[in-house]
């Protein structure tokens, strides 16, 4: 029961992080406009679905093996770290 609550802790971390990441790095234009409009929608498509995906995990409640709650964990750090990194030096320092 407590792997299963660490993994939708976990889920829910990593579904609103990429959220944010995804408001911080498309919601400048200064930043994706040299983009290409492939390299942007390939972008997108891949974090959306790790949020959505993470989103799924934690409606399901399920019960993962270990080494998917150990990636999740992971996951949830990196994502978690990457969306205060961006908001800190990048639109925190726009203001």
């Amino acid at each position: 029961m407590t792997l299963t609550l660490i993994n939708a802790f976990c889920n829910v971390v990593i579904c609103l992080s990429v959220s944010a990441f995804m408001v911080f790095v498309f919601g400048r234009l200064d930043v994706t406009a040299k983009f290409g409009i492939v390299q942007k929608w390939i972008v997108k498509s891949g974090l959306a679905l790790v949020s959505a995906g993470a989103l799924f995990n934690f409606i399901t409640l399920s019960k993962p093996p270990f080494t998917e709650i150990l990636m999740n964990i992971g996951l949830a750090i990196l994502f978690l770290w990457a969306a205060i990194f961006h908001y800190t030096y990048f639109v925190k320092k726009k203001k």
